[in-house]
């Protein structure tokens, strides 16, 4: 059942390979056009986002059905660093009349509260860090970030929805967006890292509701269809449709209902399936071209990176067929920026 899925996943893989270079050791180009050369690695070859850093999450979920090995360590300074980060983010909130808020940094002009860059992060990784540490101020800012959250945003029969910026943004994007950085499946993560924390609720409200309610807009929005210019033109991990399907079996597998269960699992195969529809397929194997209907013409030449393209889908698609092929209590790749949404009983460190 999740052959497609797999093969569409080695694909991808196989594509990405193809693009790495090497000079003083590999780096990978963000994105592909067409014969062009590349003058050298950027600045942020190795980081996980954008560099070569980002292959190694796609190697561990490579690993649970071929044997390759991938290791989650912690180490003996990593109470003391998450310590002092934590400090630091209680010392830059900023009190409001319904909790604390964080921008991406002291005084700037706007706020953009979600997962990546705002209020929604910094309260996930509070949470965590008060869970790791015992610290009970940390996970009560991190529970004040959500009360935050709750004032700026909307909770309604179709979910919970915050805006992309605040003040609302002048610039020509959504006033409202879906995906793991500036919308609500990243902000769900929140809710469940509060869970783990121990919190029960957040002005009143259950956090695993309000987890619910975060799903709940993503699967009322419409994606993964292009409904309009500038709606849903990213597929990729960090804006687009494999990030949304990650989140959705995140959830899926972490839930008690299989009926529920399902229909988050439905969700998944949903972007799964678009994935498929939108591949590129190219000599060595598959990429995608997003676009950005700003520009002229509007489609991107193709990413190969963890957040914002082929590398990042891959392990989407390969954890998919995973799912589709084994069921709901298949094994999860145990990564930084997720493992605390998944059973622990489910996740998997090889």
């Amino acid at each position: 059942m999740g052959e497609v899925y797999r093969e569409l996943g080695e694909a991808a893989w196989a594509w990405v390979l193809g693009q790495v270079r090497d000079a003083e050791g590999p780096w990978l180009p963000e994105v592909v056009a067409g014969d062009e050369g590349f003058a050298g690695p950027a600045a942020d070859r190795d980081s996980v986002y954008a560099g070569i850093g980002g292959l190694a999450p796609v190697l561990a979920e490579i690993g649970q059905h071929r044997v390759l090995a991938a290791v989650w360590a912690g180490g003996e300074h990593a109470g003391s660093i998450a310590a002092v980060g934590g400090t630091a983010l209680l010392n830059a909130a900023e009190q409001t009349g319904d909790g604390l808020d964080w921008a991406m940094a002291p005084g700037y002009p706007s706020s953009t509260p979600n997962y990546s860059h705002g209020t929604a992060g910094v309260a996930t990784a509070l949470a965590i860090a008060g869970a790791a540490l015992g610290r009970a101020d940390f996970t009560a800012a991190a529970a004040l970030g959500a009360r935050h959250l709750l004032s700026v945003g909307t909770l309604d029969s179709s979910g919970f929805i915050v805006p992309h910026t605040l003040p609302y943004s002048t610039r020509d994007v959504e006033p409202v967006t879906y995906n793991w950085c500036h919308g609500p499946t990243g902000t769900s993560q929140l809710f469940a890292a509060l869970a783990m924390a121990g919190v029960q609720d957040v002005a009143g409200q259950p956090v695993a509701w309000l987890r619910r309610q975060c799903l709940e807009a993503i699967l009322s929005s419409g994606v993964p269809a292009r409904l309009r210019p500038g709606f849903w033109d990213n597929d990729g991990r960090c804006c687009g449709t494999a990030g949304v399907g990650d989140v959705l079996l995140d959830a899926a597998q972490d839930c008690d209902d299989q009926t529920e269960a399902g229909r988050l699992l439905e969700g998944a195969r949903v972007m799964g399936a678009a994935l498929a529809e939108r591949a590129v397929r190219v000599q060595g194997g598959a990429c995608w071209r997003f676009t950005e209907h700003r520009k002229d013409p509007p489609l991107l030449p193709p990413g190969t990176s963890w957040m914002q393209g082929a590398a990042g889908i891959a392990a989407f698609l390969l954890r998919l067929a995973r799912v589709m092929d084994t069921g709901l209590t298949a094994p999860v790749v145990d990564r930084p920026d997720q493992w605390w949404a998944v059973p622990a009983r489910l996740r998997a460190v090889t």
